[in-house]
């Protein structure tokens, strides 16, 4: 009876709302087919689609990820490079200022030398010049005293004339 119930009942269901099981059950059809062509043109490229972009995304952090280490390891790298760098460059200068200071010694020896040279140079030359100009005097005073003796024993002067042009001519010779 209780079938029997449930079939009276609905069919006075279906009679209250006025209810077409045939209409129901093609409306149903229709879902079910409109529901595959949506199911099999719209969400399943759909869902491949979004798929796809959540590879891409995934790759794109893992490649981020990826370039933030290279990043990380060629900093360090860099600035190890450029750390040695300083050093190498640090020592070249100190070799560099040990060298010019090597060279600046060498330099000043050499200008001494030189001048120790030059100095010695000028020292003979001035005794050169210094015998040469003797001997030029000593010329030239017995030049002077044979011409004033000539000149005195020609005019036969007095003691006196004799004893003036002496002195006169010693002291033209100092």
């Amino acid at each position: 009876m209780r079938y029997r119930l449930s079939a009276e009942y609905m069919d006075a269901l279906i009679e209250t709302f006025h209810l077409d099981l045939k209409l129901i059950i093609a409306q149903i059809v229709n879902f079910l087919i409109v529901l595959g062509v949506l199911w099999q043109f719209a969400l399943k490229p759909l869902q491949k689609i979004m798929n796809e972009r959540t590879a891409k995304i995934d790759k794109s952090l893992q490649d981020a990820k990826a370039i933030e280490e290279k990043m990380t390891a060629t900093d360090s790298e860099r600035a190890a490079i450029l750390k040695a760098t300083k050093t190498e460059a640090a020592a070249f200068l100190e070799q560099a200022r040990q060298e010019a200071e090597v060279n600046k010694q060498e330099t000043a020896q050499k200008a001494k030398v030189e001048v120790e040279k030059i100095v010695q140079k000028g020292k003979e030359q001035l005794a050169a010049d210094k015998t040469k100009l003797s001997a030029e005097l000593k010329s030239e005073v017995a030049d002077l005293v044979v011409a004033v003796t000539s000149k005195v024993l020609a005019s036969a002067l007095t003691k006196e004339v004799d004893k003036k042009v002496i002195e006169a001519a010693l002291k033209e010779i100092k």
